[in-house]
């Protein structure tokens, strides 16, 4: 696929909200809850990477939305490299990947909050608005590039 000129600049914004959407997944926490305890204060749990008391699934879902943005990390670097190489076959998936990271992040926030709405406060966290920009966004600068190639 060859854009012509400022192919670059085309390619380097998708790059750049799925690499940022990858940080804030690997470093934040998706969402957290606290709730009052008579003997402890306050009990608080966290569901980020490293999370336990929401391990495996924490993990799962948290690796299931890096592993979308990185494909859309890779199609937006061989794009930004050289565009020759990217395929509208590519670009289109790259798509579906950001709006299956998009979808998968609702779902996910969804599940979050089914399962934390007794506690006495919740919170989403970076984690989650990373992965739900950095969908939203990817998804909109891919198909801003399906629609004028």
């Amino acid at each position: 696929m060859n854009l012509g000129k400022g192919e670059k600049s085309t390619f380097l914004w998708p790059l750049v909200t799925c690499l940022v959407g990858v940080l804030l997944l690997l470093t934040e926490d998706f969402g957290a809850w606290q709730d009052r305890d008579l003997f402890f204060g306050v009990t608080e749990g966290y569901v980020w990477i490293g999370s336990t008391k929401a391990a495996p699934w924490a993990q799962i879902g948290i690796l299931s939305l890096v592993v979308g943005l990185l494909y859309c990390a890779f199609v937006a670097w061989n794009g930004y490299r050289d565009s020759s190489k990217v395929t509208l076959n590519m670009i289109k998936n790259a798509y579906r990947s950001a709006l299956g990271v998009l979808g998968l992040s609702v779902f996910f926030g969804l599940v979050f909050v089914v399962l934390v709405f007794d506690s006495d406060w919740w919170w989403f966290g970076g984690g989650f608005y990373g992965a739900l920009g950095g969908g939203a966004l990817t998804a909109l600068l891919f198909r801003r590039i399906l629609k004028n190639p």
